[in-house]
């Protein structure tokens, strides 16, 4: 495998690394928000009302905390690490308010040998690529 092969290889699996953080923060926020939701405090106290005891919730709680605050560090530290990610400097002819995730898509496929696509915004639909 060449140097640049290799290069292009590492790049890629830093941005599934990057990828995967951001799927799994975005599942903890939910968490997060349901634990913390007004349903949530209704139901522990219907259970107490019931049984007499209430489920413990504050340390599941400070558990998806320490979860959320350890994936944005480790983001943290794959951002600031010496590999250069250039999705984020993607930029798809002239659109630059085009979502990250998108940039992405089009930064890691642009590089393949063929791939060519086309990019348009509709009211309803949003983002479309064609390619």
């Amino acid at each position: 495998m060449s140097s640049s092969n290799s290069e292009h290889q590492t790049k890629r699996e830093y941005q599934q690394l990057l990828r995967l953080h951001e799927r799994l923060l975005s599942d903890f926020q939910g968490a997060r928000e349901e634990l913390s939701a007004p349903g949530t405090d209704g139901l522990v106290k219907v259970i107490k009302a019931r049984t007499g005891s209430s489920p413990e919730l504050a340390p599941v709680k400070t558990d998806v905390e320490e979860a959320i605050r350890a994936l944005k560090m480790s983001e943290s530290e794959i951002r600031g690490s010496n590999v250069e990610m250039t999705d984020s400097d993607f930029e798809a002819e002239g659109i630059s308010n085009m979502p990250a995730y998108l940039r992405r898509f089009l930064a890691e496929r642009s590089s393949q040998p063929g791939f060519s696509y086309e990019v348009s915004q509709d009211e309803v639909r949003g983002w479309i690529i064609r390619w």
